[in-house]
């Protein structure tokens, strides 16, 4: 069954220099199948649209090739996915700068709470740094027990996008790791 790669941007929508479109086209270069789908009104997200936008894209793949590589708010939207539909079970899902809250932005209040999860029986791994303009490290500590996933520190990687984070070596490696 081949691998299909799902990418899920964050508040704002898609930046040409994110490691997710980095990864999206390192991918596509080795003919892998990968889906990074522009969500609706990006700087002003809906969580239903985006629910709604996300299932027409997910169905397309079989859950168990699927890899879900999501940032900031496509974390949020992930969360809020697997809560309605329990039956998703991917083969790794990367959960990279995952809000707790709003972090005092408006625009995205209608993302949480964040759903009441116990993740503990899937692969999924939440990255965070020590130094997120947007969420402590304490908050992804506390965010990774609740859901009950692993969790991995970077040391000033800030939110991890542009321009720190353009091409991410280790994010395309464990990419690769899974590629069926």
């Amino acid at each position: 069954m081949r691998t299909n790669f799902l990418l899920l941007h964050g508040y704002g929508g898609k930046h040409p220099e994110h490691w997710q479109s980095h990864l999206a086209s390192s991918l596509e270069k080795i003919d892998q199948h990968v889906r990074y789908p522009d969500f609706p009104e990006p700087d002003m997200p809906d969580l239903e649209k985006w629910l709604e936008y996300l299932d027409k894209n997910i169905r397309k793949a079989k859950p168990e090739s699927l890899v879900v590589a999501a940032h900031s708010l496509g974390c949020s939207l992930w969360l809020h996915y697997v809560a309605k539909h329990p039956d998703i079970r991917p083969k790794k899902v990367f959960l990279v700068a995952p809000p707790l809250n709003d972090c005092g932005i408006s625009d995205i209040s209608n993302f949480f709470p964040l759903p009441k999860l116990d993740l503990s029986s899937q692969n999924y791994v939440i990255i965070g740094s020590d130094d997120d303009n947007f969420i402590s490290k304490d908050e992804f500590e506390t965010l990774s027990k609740n859901l009950r996933v692993p969790f991995k520190l970077l040391s000033g990687a800030g939110h991890i996008n542009a321009p720190v984070f353009g091409y991410w070596e280790w994010m395309y490696n464990e990419c690769l790791c899974l590629i069926d």
